[in-house]
């Protein structure tokens, strides 16, 4: 879900948590998969479009055409480097003071105000976007479909459910982590500088600090959030050695 206040509580919240959200409230028999199966393209652009009205009646979009046009060439400049270049991509702006962002199957990227807001440069939005691109080509939405559906067939089998859970939790943490890195490789591709994604968790980070948010929440948060900033540090160097 999304958290709507003056901080989010987690940095950039899994693509995939959404989709989720909406399978389970939106799911009829007219789009159910077998157990096995992948999404085609065609069946999560569909699925994108039940997860975008689900959200256009949750939340306010802002309507700013110049910012959506913006954001919409970041994105497409983004899209464009990326393995699933030909998905529909677009970018929606929510209105909410929390810094967020987050990504539906097929395409759709929605990003908040406060988000916008905090970003100081074109590189820190073009960091976030390229996550949530790397979510759509990577094809999360289709591999946690798989997943959900496991935890569901566990669940009905009597296997211990929290174990399953947790199992998906860390399946979720992998996610981040590979969207982090395919992210910044996209901005580096697009012509942004690929130190925007990290130097916004870590302004971000940061920011919670020094508001006691932190003492809210679990240790692990802390770590969680400074490994994924150390991993990208090390990742994009890798990337500035090659050149």
């Amino acid at each position: 879900m999304v958290l709507t206040g003056k901080l989010l509580f987690i940095i950039i919240i899994p693509a995939i948590v959404l989709f989720m959200q909406a399978r389970l409230a939106l799911a009829d028999d007219t789009w159910q998969l077998d157990d096995s199966a992948e999404l085609s393209d065609v069946e999560e652009m569909e699925l994108g479009k039940k997860v975008d009205e689900y959200i256009r009646h949750q939340f306010y979009l802002h309507n700013d055409p110049e910012l959506s046009k913006e954001l919409n060439d970041i994105t497409h400049r983004l899209s464009a480097v990326s393995e699933r270049k030909m998905l529909p991509f677009t970018c929606n702006i929510i209105q909410s003071h929390s810094i967020n962002a987050f990504s539906a199957p097929g395409g759709h990227i929605y990003v908040t105000e406060g988000l916008l807001k905090f970003a100081e440069t074109e590189d820190e939005v073009a960091g976030i976007i390229g996550h949530e691109v790397a979510h759509a080509s990577l094809r999360h939405a289709s591999k946690l479909y798989r997943e959900f559906i496991g935890i569901l067939s566990q669940r009905d089998k009597g296997t211990d459910f929290a174990e399953t859970l947790l199992l998906f939790n860390c399946h979720l943490e992998e996610f981040e982590q590979e969207a982090d890195t395919t992210g910044v490789l996209f901005a580096h591709k697009a012509g942004f500088n690929p130190n925007g994604l990290p130097d916004f968790l870590e302004r971000h980070l940061d920011l919670l600090i020094q508001n006691g948010v932190l003492g809210l929440l679990r240790f692990g948060s802390f770590t969680t959030i400074s490994s994924r900033i150390g991993h990208l540090r090390e990742y994009i160097s890798s990337l500035t050695l090659k050149e």
